[in-house]
């Protein structure tokens, strides 16, 4: 059999049983919809990530606080062994390493700003702030060592918080923001950012002098942690090695600060985004089997229909393998539909997925592998009913009634 006429007698099944086609491809459909969300949703993740952790260098450390052995290491919260401008001065002089390092201390607490009574994000920073964590002055002034120095009771603002009390970041220059009946002054607003370090929000924080904010807003009881910049990647390693070896000397006990950096912070984030995309591709494999058998359930109920068909075409000298492909075709013909119809579903269904709190990045590479997966499924599916055909005998098949 000539594969045009082939092509046609599959075509002319196909379209005297649309009905049956269409409820078999339901499957195929769902997983293709499915594949195509998927691979939206893992790239949007890790497109969030990459975001989240774009200005943020691979060589940053985070000296954190175990709050649970200080509190065990002291008894009375006074003498709690809290970090230091001094501890950092000398974890910056005892280690090559390092090129920049910052003393920060996060909270959130009532403010007014201007006519504006709200809970804000604050941040009790030292000068460095902003080399470690990336943040730029976009109006204004940043915070000096002066400052800290003098307990200047000054503010630098992220953008966001600037445009929502003020309008723009010009217009917040000079204002006021009210702490705990204490005034501070907005000397700079930063550049917009988008989220930050850790739980650090720039855009929505209230940047202080952090010996201001210890001396008027915060409590002493209050333990900060410590950020610091590597010189570069290769040298994180021996960064952290000897700054708990610092903190063993000064601290008698390093094990009371958590060391991490940055770069296995964005390996675990990726890492944990790529198995939730892989679990989710599971899941679309399993709808995928599941509408294959159903593929395949209908091509032995076509068989037994068409088994005189498959005689005569015996008869009339079709070889076995032209049985064959045509029973596979047809199965790849059904399946490819269901997969171009969930293609065009699943593009109807991601804009909608913008008013979700789920990040999604469309891409051809899902389209492309929902197609795909459509096809080998009525390819696998689709070869046992067809082969089955193909080995009937000609006298068999005439004969059945």
């Amino acid at each position: 059999m000539k594969l045009f006429e082939m092509l046609r007698v599959i075509w002319i099944n196909l379209m005297q049983n649309k009905f049956k086609v269409m409820l078999t491809s339901l499957g195929i459909i769902v997983g293709a919809v499915t594949i195509v969300l998927v691979i939206a949703i893992g790239q949007g993740g890790e497109a969030e990530i990459a975001k989240r952790f774009g200005d943020l260098s691979a060589a940053t450390i985070y000296i954190n606080p175990d709050h649970a052995k200080l509190m065990q290491a002291s008894r009375d919260p006074a003498e709690l062994e809290r970090l230091t401008r001094e501890t950092l001065e000398t974890i910056m002089e005892e280690n090559p390493y390092l090129k920049s390092s910052m003393l920060m201390l996060q909270t959130m607490m009532e403010a007014t700003i201007g006519t504006n009574t709200d809970f804000i994000d604050i941040a009790a920073v030292t000068p460095e702030y902003g080399t470690v964590s990336n943040l730029r002055i976009a109006v204004g002034d940043n915070i000096t060592e002066e400052d800290l120095d003098n307990q200047e009771r000054v503010a630098v603002i992220g953008n966001k918080l600037a445009r929502k009390y003020f309008g723009t970041p010009e217009n917040a220059i000079g204002c006021t923001i009210e702490l705990r009946n204490q005034t501070f002054t907005i000397i700079g607003v930063l550049e917009r950012k988008g989220d930050g370090m850790q739980s650090l929000r720039p855009d929505d924080t209230v940047f202080l002098p952090y010996t201001s904010a210890m001396q008027y807003i915060l409590s002493d009881f209050m333990i900060p942690q410590a950020v610091v910049l590597a010189r570069d990647v290769d040298s994180v390693d021996r960064a952290i090695a000897r700054i708990k070896s610092t903190l063993d000397y000064v601290m008698d006990d390093s094990s009371l600060y958590m060391l991490e950096d940055a770069g296995s912070r964005m390996e675990a984030a990726l890492g944990s985004a790529k198995t939730m995309s892989m679990l989710l591709i599971s899941v679309a494999v399993i709808v995928f089997v599941v509408g294959g058998i159903g593929i395949m359930n209908v091509l032995f109920v076509s068989i037994k229909e068409r088994t005189k068909e498959i005689g005569i075409l015996k008869a009339l000298g079709s070889a076995r393998r032209d049985i064959l492909l045509q029973f596979l075709l047809e199965s790849v013909g059904i399946s490819l539909f269901g997969g171009i119809a969930g293609v065009f579903v699943s593009l109807i269904c991601l804009p909608f997925m913008q008013y979700t709190d789920i990040p999604v990045l469309f891409t051809a590479d899902g389209l492309m592998l929902a197609l795909f997966f459509s096809v080998l499924t009525g390819t696998i599916f689709g070869f046992y009913p067809a082969y089955k055909a193909s080995r009937l005998l000609p006298i068999d098949a005439l004969n059945y009634e």
